[in-house]
């Protein structure tokens, strides 16, 4: 299969299901957002990996393991705003739904164990690790928006994406702690 279709070469695009939009459509920068979200989640996993953590066992594979399973469902998530209607979308191998939610609270729940309650505001940043974790905050925060610009964006949906922002928040502090790193605060 060739990489180019030359379909898109006058600015429109497919949508899942049939029909063509332009590529400033409103759902698709709302998936667009989602795909780069996903990009970053990808460096971000690189970084992990890559992470020296002191604390025993390394809680690396764990939290790649997760990203990894994160990946695939913003891929769904995508799939799902990239579907013509409700028809096809129900045609999809996989959809977001409220067990997605409810494991994204419970990870979010388990590392907030090991933390300090915030008193302040904290800056983006620490360790790399932390500071790739914020932009994927950031840039779930962006794709959020874009949802909810888009037509017919479900309420399940934003519940979602505004969950793995909060994920990303606080898996972003989560890595300062592994790494033993303060976290930068908002000097006021």
């Amino acid at each position: 299969m060739k990489i180019y279709t030359k379909t898109g070469d006058k600015g429109e695009t497919s949508l899942f299901g049939g029909g063509r939009v332009k590529k400033n459509d409103a759902r698709v920068a709302a998936y667009g957002e989602v795909d780069e979200l996903n990009s970053f989640v990808g460096v971000l996993i690189t970084s992990i990996a890559e992470a020296d953590f002191p604390q025993q066992p390394n809680p690396a594979d764990a939290l790649v393991n997760f990203l990894q399973t994160l990946q695939n469902r913003l891929f769904d998530l995508g799939a799902e705003l990239a579907a013509g209607d409700e028809k096809f979308r129900a045609k999809l191998p996989r959809r977001i739904d409220m067990t997605d939610v409810v494991l994204l609270e419970a990870a979010i729940d388990r590392m907030e164990e090991n933390l300090k309650p915030l008193k302040n505001f904290i800056l983006p940043g620490g360790s790399p690790s932390a500071a790739h974790a914020h932009v994927c905050r950031s840039v779930a925060r962006r794709a959020e928006r874009a949802m909810l610009s888009a037509p017919q964006t479900a309420d399940l949906l934003i519940t979602f994406i505004n969950r793995v922002s909060d994920y990303f928040f606080v898996l972003a502090r989560y890595l300062n702690h592994l790494a033993s790193v303060a976290e930068p605060e908002w000097e006021k």
